[in-house]
């Protein structure tokens, strides 16, 4: 059965691209010539090469993708190489136009409409402070945004070594700076305090921003005046989608500070943190290594496949706390799953041949470690098509849900082999369920057959 997959307007999120289709037709063009003036300069030829008539069985990509009931039943996990018209991608050349639909796929079901991120903001030094006996420095920044006659601030806070030098850098999306006072903030605080000293000593920056600056709520209510979606309320984004936005806008600002080697960038954060690092990487194709870290549903884990006996996070669950974290289609995909045309090995494949680096809490079920590992292994299969191999890296710790300072260091090890070639003894591929099948009926094109059961 061939079912067609088509869209309307496709949008650069520079880099990146999101979809307008709900919008009036006269308010699609308003939007596109406003924002043309705001497109980032650097993204103006990909934009051109995006932006291709993309062609499916003869015709342009046009219309709407199909609703939950109009979408076959999948057997297993859904195939990346499948095309809008039904038949399926032959060769690495056709990977990019796949990949461009499967991102437009993805915003229409899950993340929504992004907005370019704007070409001006302010940007202003509130504070900076010795740390490490004087060997660093810790500054405290706000960025202000400016449209329709409206404006939104945040700050971001970075730690890194005294002198005029661009660092390779981590920023985290957080809920705390680096000063907690009580509680799980100083908890989370202190222990990325220490990891900022450790990555500094590795000539790495640090940086941070809270998330709930960008894009906040009461309960399962979302501030829609507040922060950067007053801005923007044309845009039916979640608030994934907007603090994954705002991962590229604070590069953009480390970048005109001259302190990020903006081709050694790392993005990252931690469960709900970790969703929106995994959305931030496959959207701006900045950034080097995207480094979620136990983000379990609509991040790493499938939403499919669990352990036994074990807690699911599943679909119901954010749309009871967390409605705002998606676009509302995604959510009909509860009770529906096996209709879903990607899982978390779609988008972890749509960072490829980009490094991935997930580590996960061996007994953090609510995250599904599970179902975590069997994505890994599918995804896999595409790193390894497109010349990626050892480009995904997966780091299993005891423990429960936490980015502690084991997956710290596993990860500043993990940049440290992609960045300047240090080896680790740690492994990077070892499996927490070796023996699980993987629920994969899909060959990849043009790998011999013992490549392509090297995961199964």
């Amino acid at each position: 059965m061939i079912i067609r997959f088509l869209f309307t307007t496709l949008y650069i999120i520079a880099p990146g691209l999101c979809l307008a289709e709900d919008l009036p037709g006269n308010q699609k063009n308003s939007i596109a010539a406003a924002e043309a003036k705001d497109m980032n300069p650097l993204d103006e030829a990909r934009d051109e090469k995006i932006l291709a008539r993309l062609v499916a069985d003869g015709n342009s990509l046009s219309g709407n993708f199909p609703t939950v009931g109009e979408l076959p039943v999948q057997n297993g996990m859904p195939d990346p190489f499948l095309k809008a018209d039904g038949s399926r991608i032959m060769s690495t050349e056709e990977w990019p136009a796949q990949r461009t639909y499967l991102k437009a796929m993805l915003a229409y079901y899950m993340y929504g409409t992004m907005p370019p991120r704007p070409k001006h903001f302010d940007l202003k030094c509130i504070w900076n402070k010795p740390v490490f006996t004087g060997k660093a420095v810790h500054e405290r920044y706000a960025i202000t945004l400016n449209r329709i006659k409206k404006s939104a601030t945040f700050h971001i806070e970075i730690i890194r070594s005294v002198g005029n030098k661009r660092l390779p850098g981590i920023i985290k999306n957080c809920h705390v700076f680096f000063e907690g006072k009580s509680g799980l903030k100083k908890k989370v605080s202190d222990t990325d305090l220490a990891a900022a000293k450790e990555a500094v000593s590795r000539g790495y920056l640090l940086c941070k921003f809270n998330r709930h600056e960008v894009a906040t709520y009461q309960g399962n209510k979302l501030l829609e005046n507040t922060g950067v979606l007053r801005l923007y309320p044309e845009y039916d984004w979640g608030t994934i989608a907007a603090w994954a936005w705002t991962h590229s806008l604070v590069a953009d600002a480390l970048e005109k500070l001259e302190v990020l080697d903006v081709k050694k960038m790392v993005a990252t954060g931690h469960s709900r943190g970790g969703k929106t690092a995994l959305c931030a990487g496959i959207y701006d194709e900045r950034i080097a290594i995207t480094a979620p870290n136990s983000s379990g549903a609509g991040g790493t884990a499938s939403l499919r496949y669990f352990e036994k006996d074990q807690a699911r996070q599943r679909l119901n669950a954010h749309q009871k706390k967390f409605p705002y974290w998606w676009q509302n289609r995604y959510f009909g995909f509860f009770d529906n799953e096996d209709r879903l045309p990607f899982d978390a090995h779609t988008r972890k494949a749509l960072i490829a041949p980009r490094a991935l680096f997930n580590a996960h809490a061996r007994q953090d079920y609510w995250a599904n470690p599970y179902g975590t590992e069997l994505t890994y292994r599918a995804a896999d299969k595409v790193f390894k098509w497109l010349g990626a191999d050892n480009q995904q890296g997966l780091h299993w710790r005891e423990g429960k849900h936490a980015q502690n300072k084991e997956d710290w260091l596993a990860l500043l090890d993990f940049a440290d082999w992609k960045f300047f070639g240090k080896k680790s003894e740690r492994s990077f591929s070892t499996l927490a369920y070796p023996d699980a099948k993987l629920p994969v009926n899909w060959k990849v094109p043009g790998m011999s057959e013992s490549r392509n059961n090297d995961s199964q």
